[in-house]
C-alpha cells in the first residue's frame, strides 16, 4: 500500500469516526432533472466565532466541513454542486441542526473535502 493510500484510509478510520472528532450530518444533493436522496455521513464540523453579513445585513454564521471524498460514505469531487447541495448541520453543539448551503469547495485531495457552508 502506498504512503497516499494510506492516508485516505486513516483519514476515514481516524477522523471521520464519530467517537473522535466527526459528528453526523446529512447531506442533501441537488440534481437538476433528477431525484437525489439526501444521506447520512459522516464529517469534522469547524464552527467559525467570526460571523460573516449577508448583503441584507443579517449575520450569517459560517462553518468548515471536512467529508470524505466518497460518494457513499461523504461527498465526491465529482458530485459535489456548490451553491445548490446543503447539509444539515447546528450551529452550536447540541442545538437543533438546520440545513447550510454548501457555498465553497475550499481544497480537496483523494481523502477529503473541505467544503464551507453558510
Amino acid at each position: 500500500m502506498t504512503l497516499a493510500a494510506r492516508i485516505v484510509t486513516d483519514s476515514t478510520a481516524v477522523f471521520l469516526q464519530s467517537g473522535h472528532f466527526a459528528e453526523s450530518v446529512i447531506y442533501y444533493p441537488h440534481r437538476f432533472g433528477t431525484a437525489a436522496t439526501p444521506r447520512t455521513i459522516s464529517a469534522v464540523v469547524t464552527r467559525n466565532q467570526v460571523a460573516t453579513f449577508s448583503p441584507d445585513e443579517q449575520i450569517v454564521p459560517e462553518f468548515e466541513v471536512r467529508v470524505a471524498n466518497n460518494s457513499t460514505t461523504g461527498i465526491s469531487s465529482e458530485e459535489l454542486n456548490t451553491g445548490g447541495d446543503m447539509i444539515k448541520l447546528a450551529v452550536r453543539i447540541g442545538e437543533t441542526a438546520t440545513k447550510r448551503s454548501v457555498q465553497l469547495l475550499v481544497e480537496h485531495d483523494e481523502g477529503m473535502l473541505v467544503l464551507t457552508c453558510r
